[in-house]
C-alpha cells in the first residue's frame, strides 16, 4: 500500500514470514525542499505480527501517519 500523507510518502508492506504470520513494515521519505538538501528515508522495521494481511497493512498505515503527525509537530 503507497500513499502520500502530508509531505510524505509512505510505503507499507506486510513480510509474509515463514511461520505463517505477517510482518508490518512502513517506509516513509520526503523529497528536498524548503531548506532541505536530500531525500529523507526512515523505516519502520518489523512493528508487529498479525494472522492476516490486512491487519498488518492497517497496523503499518496507522503507525506511518502517527510517525509524520509526530515529526511535523515539533
Amino acid at each position: 500500500m503507497r500513499f502520500d500523507y502530508k509531505e510524505w510518502h509512505i510505503d507499507c508492506r506486510a513480510h509474509h514470514d515463514e511461520d505463517g504470520s505477517y510482518y508490518a513494515q512502513a517506509t516513509i521519505t520526503r523529497a528536498p525542499g524548503a531548506g532541505r538538501t536530500r531525500v529523507e528515508t526512515h523505516h519502520s522495521g518489523e512493528l508487529d505480527a498479525f494472522a492476516n494481511e490486512s491487519d498488518a497493512l492497517h497496523c503499518a498505515r496507522a503507525w506511518a501517519i502517527e510517525w509524520c503527525d509526530e515529526v511535523t509537530s515539533t
